[in-house]
């Protein structure tokens, strides 16, 4: 692997582990402070079943994050004398095809996994899917409704109520 895949594959990384933190900061507050702020806003139109419930993506993980998992896996796994605590966050990671993570971890135990051009576009991928997430959330009417000031809400919520009720195809 030449000199410029080696940096791309090191930007990708670091790229995918500040995704993962940023989703998972406004995923948390967007949960625990702009759902419920919208919801109470506006009860009156937002049936009890539209509520946001976020499930777990889970896909096949890919090969290569699969022989890294394996190759972990023989030094981590609890039969083997190896850290439960690190197999289990592994086998997370190859869940929802972490490749970074499993990455991390692997420097962790001091196990060096050779880096590899057919790394980069899981990478790319993974922070694509990522960098999707952010931004259904920081786009969403309830992220646009939490971070007006009470007087704009004021002012727009006649236009929230008109979208909401053409997104939510109702007759109120």
């Amino acid at each position: 692997m030449d000199d410029y895949q080696l940096l791309k594959l090191k930007r990708l990384k670091a790229h995918q582990t500040f995704l993962e933190s940023d989703y998972e900061e406004k995923n948390h507050f967007f949960t625990l402070e702009v759902v419920p702020l919208f919801h109470k806003d506006f009860a009156e139109i937002i049936p009890e079943a539209e509520k946001q419930e976020y499930k777990k993506e889970r896909k096949k993980p890919r090969k290569l994050v699969n022989d890294v998992f394996k190759k972990l896996s023989t030094k981590l796994h609890p039969d083997k004398g190896g850290d439960k605590e690190l197999f289990q966050q592994a086998n997370e990671a190859k869940e929802n095809n972490n490749l970074s993570e499993l990455m991390d971890i692997a420097n962790q135990i001091n196990m060096k996994i050779e880096d590899d051009e057919t790394m980069i576009p899981i990478l790319e991928e993974k922070n694509s899917i990522l960098q999707n997430k952010v931004d259904v959330i920081v786009k969403s009417l309830a992220w646009q409704w939490y971070h007006m000031s009470v007087d704009d809400r004021k002012i727009n919520k006649p236009k929230f109520l008109e979208v909401l009720r053409k997104q939510l195809d109702l007759n109120i």
